[in-house]
């Protein structure tokens, strides 16, 4: 019996808007991916990627990543220092699941965020997002120095809050993530388009009302 639902963040509950706002600064559609695949890199272990995984687990420091930035891609200094300065401005609630989490809350589940955060990040466009006031407990990766999909990581919210895995309902973007969430034994469904975002809103609809 379900008797908790765990939210990844980012894609999930929150989304990013960087890739429209780079068009003020006179970027096109090729210039946006270019400087997408540029910041974020790929998974080529020698790429930016590494960087940002391990800004995720606090191993690198805000000024660490900025730094990387700017001197591999000097010609986009411009944007980039506006993306680093203020990162609250380029994010978003995504109010189709965050709204389920009041809901969620009133019919008696836990609620709980597992998410791969860098700390700046989540101060700037987590902390004080609304959803939060209804949120039972967080396991963030710059807090624990491990994400997902580690093992650890999700033994972590299991240990911390006395959850029992088959009680868990995990939604998340990546596949990756819901496959080693199944693997310990949590109901998962992986929001990898508009269509399971639905489906997932309607399997929360459908849980019964524990609070009854």
């Amino acid at each position: 019996m379900i008797r908790n639902i765990v939210y990844d963040v980012g894609y999930v509950l929150v989304s990013y808007t960087w890739r429209e706002d780079f068009k003020r600064f006179g970027y096109d559609e090729a210039g946006v991916r270019r400087l997408s695949e540029q910041l974020f890199g790929s998974k080529d272990p020698k790429s930016i990627r590494t960087y940002w995984e391990k800004y995720d687990l606090h191993e690198i420091s805000d000024e660490e990543i900025e730094e990387y930035c700017y001197s591999h891609f000097p010609q986009d200094t411009r944007a980039l220092k506006w993306f680093f300065r203020d990162p609250s401005v380029w994010s978003v609630c995504l109010s189709d699941l965050a709204d389920t989490i009041p809901v969620m809350k009133k019919k008696g589940y836990g609620v709980y965020l597992l998410s791969n955060y860098p700390e700046r990040l989540w101060k700037c466009q987590v902390e004080s997002a609304p959803f939060m006031t209804d949120v039972d407990g967080a396991v963030v990766s710059w807090e624990e120095g491990c994400g997902k999909p580690s093992e650890r990581f999700y033994r972590t919210l299991f240990e911390r809050y006395g959850l029992k895995p088959e009680e868990c309902l995990f939604l998340d973007d990546r596949k990756d993530n819901t496959d080693a969430a199944g693997k310990l034994g949590m109901n998962a469904i992986t929001l990898s388009s508009p269509e399971m975002r639905r489906r997932a809103i309607a399997e929360l609809e459908q849980l019964p009302d524990l609070a009854r």
